[in-house]
């Protein structure tokens, strides 16, 4: 296992901002990982998840205490015929091409999203009308209070938009099993085309960013299009900047710092909520030293 002192974590980030955490560990194993999070808690020391590090935000300022990193968890299997398990760090687009090798669908809305198993479990995440609501069949979770491995069925993770149960403070995805299904490879193929070529026309793939900035506050006016509707387009904040191809995208010019990013999503939902008189909450997640001011957008 990994271990560093003091590890800036811009470089771990997808947004490419981020401070150093005290300690950052890399394991690369279950049993790594469970053990470092177990000998944490148990020292009652800080501890905090990351995955691939896209949909957040890390403070500028750094971490306090120790940073797990999950993105050498990479084993993907076939368990049986529909039935695939993937550890927490897999990447979607690696998970969805794995599949799709194996003549199994399911997985094709994924295929753009940067995230990682773990962070999307547990965030719900979705694209092109799908999400993993729609594959999941059950996911293994270390709880650091138990210290214990728990299975979590679907039924047990309530997902919602965006959203599941499970609680990243104590509840560590280990991996997750996914029920999918067979179909023609050349029409897999095709569904997964279409949606990458869909992203590559319509997100800024060239500059850093976090992923979609707001959540959509209503199903059939998304926040992107209320952001373009009301001018945010190329709007700026230091090195913060409204992508001008998809307005729910914040990018990062170069050198940009959180507090950078926080005050361009404040400027964001004020133009908005001026405009519509809609309130738009971030879908990015934060991580480390943020002032209460700088939380604002998330309250």
């Amino acid at each position: 296992m990994e271990e560093q002192v003091n590890e800036p974590l811009a470089r771990y980030t997808t947004l490419r901002i981020g401070g150093p955490a005290g300690h950052l560990y890399q394991p690369h194993t279950a049993e790594e990982l469970t053990t470092i999070v177990s000998r944490l808690q148990q020292a009652s020391e800080p501890w905090h998840i990351l995955g691939g590090g896209s949909n957040l935000l890390v403070s500028s300022r750094g971490v306090s205490g120790s940073v797990i990193r999950t993105a050498q968890l990479i084993e993907m299997k076939q368990l049986d015929s529909n039935l695939v398990e993937a550890s927490a760090g897999v990447r979607l687009p690696h998970l969805a091409r794995f599949a799709a090798s194996l003549g199994l669908a399911g997985l094709e809305f994924s295929v753009g999203i940067p995230g990682t198993v773990g962070g999307a479990v547990v965030m719900n995440a979705g694209a092109h009308g799908g999400c993993m609501a729609d594959v999941i069949e059950s996911v293994l979770v270390y709880d650091a209070l138990k210290n214990s491995l728990i299975t979590l069925n679907k039924d047990d993770l309530t997902f919602s938009y965006r959203r599941s149960t499970i609680d990243p403070s104590r509840q560590v995805v280990i991996s997750a099993r996914l029920k999918l299904h067979s179909d023609a490879p050349d029409k897999i193929e095709t569904r997964i085309k279409a949606n990458e070529e869909y992203r590559l026309k319509t997100q800024p793939i060239g500059f850093p960013n976090a992923g979609s900035t707001f959540v959509n506050p209503e199903p059939k006016r998304g926040a992107g299009f209320l952001l373009d509707q009301a001018g945010a387009k190329g709007m700026a904040c230091g090195q913060a900047a409204v992508s001008t191809l998809h307005a729910n995208f914040v990018i990062n010019l170069g050198q940009a710092t959180s507090q950078d990013a926080t005050d361009l999503l404040k400027r964001m939902q004020d133009l908005v909520y001026k405009t519509y008189s809609l309130s738009l909450h971030p879908e990015w997640k934060t991580l480390g030293e943020f002032t209460e001011a700088d939380l604002t957008p998330w309250k």
